[in-house]
């Protein structure tokens, strides 16, 4: 028998959570139940979690609940959510994957702090000088990856190669088929 792949969410994170972080996961179950190959490890309040799963009558072999005491809110600034975050949805979702609980760890959640908490728990790979956030955008063929997103204003030529290395990559790992092609978006400056 194969290693299940582990899938820690943040239950709490995002508007309408835990609400739609569980529509999301009954969609999830319901396209690759057949497989058996995984499993979901939920973090948030218990009691919400358990009131929307009921909803959707999700066998419990496809998910574990870790109870959290808190969320990050979108109101909180990145600083001080690290400060207040370590009973939280989020930072336990994220913890999972670093302690290799989890395969994956997943955050509709405030961005700003999501990118935070997972450079302090996850920290990044040594050849790599910023982290970027990293979006699919369908095109007329196919999908790009869009990498950054605007989370580095001020990005030199270092990073930028660098950008367009993990692009690339995690391109070629969704659609090994093709070939990766890179290109520069640039917000451009304003007067101001």
């Amino acid at each position: 028998m194969t290693k299940k792949i582990s899938i820690a969410i943040d239950a709490m994170g995002g508007d309408n959570s835990p609400f739609k972080t569980i529509e999301g996961v009954n969609l999830f179950i319901k396209k690759n139940s057949f497989k058996e190959d995984f499993i979901i490890n939920l973090f948030g309040d218990e009691i919400k979690i358990n009131k929307e799963l009921s909803k959707y009558k999700i066998p419990t072999r496809f998910f574990k609940i870790t109870h959290t005491k808190s969320i990050v809110s979108d109101e909180d600034t990145p600083l001080t959510a690290v400060k207040n975050s370590k009973n939280t949805s989020m930072w336990n979702c994220i913890k999972a994957q670093n302690d290799g609980n989890a395969d994956i760890s997943l955050s509709a959640g405030n961005t700003g702090v999501l990118l935070v908490i997972s450079r302090m728990i996850l920290k990044m790979m040594q050849e790599v000088s910023k982290p970027a956030l990293a979006g699919l955008w369908p095109n007329v063929k196919n999908v790009n990856v869009v990498l950054d997103l605007g989370a580095n204003i001020e990005c030199n030529d270092e990073n930028l190669v660098d950008f367009a290395e993990l692009g690339s990559a995690l391109y070629k790992s969704l659609f090994p088929n093709d070939k990766a092609i890179v290109s520069l978006l640039n917000i451009g400056s304003e007067e101001i």
